[in-house]
């Protein structure tokens, strides 16, 4: 047995967070917005009527400014740095499974994550892959670890997918905070910094953006669901960032454990 119990609910995870992504800009092109890549700003400044953005070294005036980078913020110099822990989560799919081999595995289209301190998730894609995810960087120095504890995952769980090779890796960063909650920081007149999703960014993050969009145009603070913060910090962001990695490695480097599941239909 794989898990010793589960806890059914229907509200996330399957979404494809770049399609997703993808599909909101195309919305936002459609409505009148202009999206401009591998253009990084450097500097901010406030004139006392609008905001200077510095961008390759050209000057864009704005009256709102919204920074939602979440996990990946850069320095940026008139601004203060985004107060998170950066913690990393790969992913590993295997090639489409065969039709009874999709009649058997989540049938239901679920997506599944245990309550591990060490997470590891489980979904299907659109075409049938199984991807299988878990707390820890393949990208990073301990790649082989990670890549070898999905391997026994999948066989742990599925035993008659023992052996099935993985098509495609990658692994994404997330922005924690030692409430897990998101925080929304001023950092000027009419201008704002929205980060901190903990690992549940794609359905609240559209939701504080609608929201961080009408609290600035409107200048109506409480249309956030979170109040407006002068300033945050978080402690040893490098060291816990650190323990999160070796913490994954360690529980990587044995066999996998069973945890409490979550299963969550399309």
């Amino acid at each position: 047995m794989a898990f010793h119990g589960s806890l059914f609910d229907p509200r996330a995870g399957t979404a494809q967070p770049l399609a997703y992504c993808r599909g909101l800009a195309q919305a936002a092109r459609r409505a009148g917005a202009r999206i401009f890549e591998h253009a990084p700003i450097t500097r901010i400044g406030h004139d006392g009527i609008d905001w200077i953005v510095v961008v390759r070294g050209d000057a864009v005036y704005a009256t709102h400014l919204l920074l939602a980078t979440n996990a990946y913020a850069e320095a940026l110099e008139g601004a203060p740095d985004p107060a998170f822990v950066p913690v990393y989560f790969s992913q590993f799919a295997t090639a489409p499974l065969t039709g009874a081999q999709r009649a058997t595995i989540l049938p239901g289209g679920e997506g599944c994550w245990d309550t591990g301190r060490v997470m590891s998730s489980l979904r299907l894609d659109r075409d049938g892959r199984l991807i299988i995810g878990g707390v820890g960087n393949v990208a990073g120095p301990q790649g082989a670890v990670h890549r070898a504890w999905a391997a026994r995952k999948l066989a742990q769980i599925y035993p008659e997918l023992a052996g099935t090779p993985f098509e495609h890796e990658w692994s994404g960063a997330i922005a924690m905070t030692a409430d897990h909650l998101p925080k929304v920081v001023s950092i000027g007149p009419r201008a704002l910094s929205v980060y901190g999703y903990s690992d549940r960014g794609i359905a609240p993050g559209t939701v504080f953006g609608r929201a961080a969009a009408r609290a600035l145009l409107h200048g109506d603070p409480t249309a956030l669901p979170l109040a407006i913060a002068q300033n945050h910090t978080e402690r040893f962001k490098t060291l816990r960032t650190l323990s999160y990695e070796v913490g994954a490695t360690a529980m990587h480097a044995t066999r996998p454990a069973p945890f409490l599941t979550h299963r969550h239909p399309r």
